[in-house]
């Protein structure tokens, strides 16, 4: 019988909440990309920036060069299709090789501490008396602007089909769905840019932000706008980042599903919804069941409130013992009826793949 994950109602207790262990300032990368015909000029300075109590700073970036009305886009991913291997590595090492990783820096809590009102931006259809959403009964994700571990692990992925959510699965590996990504690429690669920022919140990138430069997958989503049943069975990817994140925001561990964990109320998801705050803020929600659905590749079935944004956020529980969450899950689809995320044993195999392929 599988390790079970601890009962939600019981994570404070195996899990103290803890300020950072040093002050030690972090370096901050952000990047933009600009066209120019040679090699352009590029200044900087700074400028103190008034705020009350305290004052932050304003990086200002002056380059000379740029064509003009010119549009410059990220780099391209390469990558190639991975194949379901037959499992070579034991259950217990790979546990030990899917550990979450905390920084020094950062503090930590299980549930988020620094929580803000939600403001709702796009309404639910109504038809008659009945509303139509996948929000059942009462909204019970909260708004959250936290950057303590694992909030840090968590944050806003932006691709050339829009925006969702993903999360930090290694030191320059991060963990979404394959319906953001955009399949489309040019040959000889596999998909376009994706740009991850870790804690984004209102613009703000307290971690700065990281490209794609390699991509893991099984099934490429087809872009038609619905998600079919193998579509959301296999509906994630790892995507190798540029530099190594991780180290940074910290990241969390990784677990295949277990169906002896079913109806067990140890579990937690967040994500960037547009419904609230323009897709601009995260959520989260915790102490809720899931389902495993009975087969070997898995569409992990809950009724945690959802909407769209909110996928490639990751479905996450506490075990003993461990220094911080592992994600089993990510979220994928949503009916009248249910919310599905897409996980499995063959999920956690990816994502070694792609941590052992590009360390």
């Amino acid at each position: 019988m599988a390790e079970k994950p601890i009962k939600f109602r019981d994570i404070e207790r195996h899990f103290e909440a803890r300020d950072p262990k040093t002050n030690t300032p972090i370096g901050l990368e952000r990047r933009f990309h600009v066209a120019a015909d040679q090699e352009p000029r590029v200044r900087t300075r700074l400028e103190r920036v008034e705020r009350g109590d305290k004052s932050d700073w304003e990086v200002i970036v002056e380059i000379d060069g740029v064509r003009a009305g010119g549009r410059a886009l990220p780099p391209l991913l390469k990558g190639k299709a991975t194949r379901i291997a037959k499992r070579e590595i034991s259950e217990e090492r790979l546990a030990e090789q899917l550990t979450g990783f905390i920084p020094d820096h950062l503090g930590f809590s299980a549930v988020p501490r620094d929580r803000v009102k939600s403001r709702l931006t796009i309404r639910p259809p109504q038809r008659g008396r009945r509303v139509a959403t996948t929000v059942f009964g009462t909204d019970n994700r909260m708004t959250f602007q936290d950057t303590n571990y694992p909030w840090s692990t968590v944050g806003l992925v932006q691709t050339n089909r829009g925006s969702g959510s993903g999360v930090m699965i290694g030191p320059r590996h991060l963990l979404t769905v394959s319906h953001v990504i955009d399949w489309t690429a040019p040959p000889g690669f596999a998909a376009d840019w994706v740009r991850f920022t870790p804690s984004y919140f209102d613009g703000n990138a307290p971690f700065g932000e990281s490209y794609g430069i390699h991509i893991y997958w099984y099934v490429q989503e087809d872009g038609d706008g619905f998600i079919t049943g193998n579509e959301g069975d296999f509906d994630y990817v790892v995507v190798v980042l540029d530099r190594r994140l991780g180290e940074t925001t910290g990241w969390m561990g990784a677990r295949g599903y277990n169906d002896d964990w079913d109806s067990l109320a140890a579990w937690s998801h967040m994500g960037y919804p547009t419904d609230l705050n323009s897709g601009q803020r995260p959520t989260w929600q915790g102490n809720f069941t899931v389902d495993g659905t009975d087969a070997a590749a898995q569409s992990i079935l809950h009724q945690a409130d959802v909407f769209p944004g909110q996928s490639g956020g990751p479905v996450f529980g506490f075990w003993d013992g461990d220094v911080g969450p592992r994600a089993i899950a990510v979220q994928s689809w949503h009916t009248s009826s249910n919310n599905g995320a897409s996980g499995s044993m063959d999920m956690r195999d990816l994502v070694v793949q792609a941590r052992t392929e590009f360390a």
